[in-house]
């Protein structure tokens, strides 16, 4: 089954509520899996077990439940080694990432503190399983420090494959407007800025050197323009 950014947001919105576990990613709450984690993680689990049974997720098992279950409702997830990643590791393991100043409006793009990980849902909102105290709760993303934002690896984002398919125009030197200003905000998350300039819409000579760099490191024509093999890797489709 695929798994796509609008399947990502449903999974998490219906876990709202449910109690916070750590290392867990989706089961069924029981004494027997309590008495397991709390025997790898004794820290984790100075209280004591309440009877719960609903599913159970830590922050970054919001994001594995949902990879690795049928659909919301699966208490039974396969595990899957390959996609076995702290929040952290789930950060490295994001193509396209990059500060939040440089954040996208994409539902589904998954948000990270150190050690921490949401996913955001749009309209300024962001699921996340925060903690024993809190669960899987609801935030706005303005309300929250968080620091980085990463296109889900595991995950097909069907916001960037429409506006790739909205024909984005060629951009070169002399381009101005919003898209300009896209794609200089894209090669910031990168970490390719423009040398004493920021997204201003213009693309000028800084544009043009930060560009060619990202077209190097990406193993692209260093052409020093933006048409669609470059739109492709920016917007994490290849």
């Amino acid at each position: 089954m695929e798994k796509t950014a609008q399947g990502l947001i449903e999974y998490a919105k219906a876990q709202l509520g449910r109690p916070y576990w750590y290392g867990t990613f989706g089961q069924a709450a029981s004494k027997a899996l309590y008495d397991q984690k709390k025997n790898q993680y004794p820290r984790q689990y100075e209280w004591e077990y309440d009877g719960a049974t609903a599913k159970v997720h830590d922050c970054v098992g919001l994001i594995k439940g949902y990879l690795w279950g049928d659909d919301p409702q699966d208490t039974n997830p396969v595990y899957n080694a390959a996609q076995d990643k702290s929040a952290n590791a789930m950060y490295t393991a994001c193509k396209t990432k990059g500060e939040m100043s440089t954040m996208p409006d994409v539902p589904g793009i998954l948000v990270f503190l150190p050690g921490h990980v949401g996913v955001y849902i749009g309209d300024g909102e962001v699921v996340e399983a925060r903690s024993r105290r809190y669960g899987v709760y609801k935030t706005k993303l303005a309300e929250r420090p968080w620091k980085t934002w990463g296109y889900c690896p595991y995950v097909t984002y069907e916001i960037a494959q429409k506006m790739l398919d909205m024909k984005l125009p060629v951009l070169k030197k002399g381009a101005k407007g919003e898209t300009v200003k896209a794609m200089q905000l894209l090669l910031i998350g990168y970490g390719f800025p423009m040398e004493g300039y920021g997204a201003d819409g213009s693309f000028g000579g800084a544009t043009q050197r930060a560009l060619k760099a990202y077209q190097q490191a990406m193993g692209l024509e260093p052409d020093g323009s933006c048409g669609r093999k470059t739109w492709e890797k920016l917007l994490g489709l290849n």
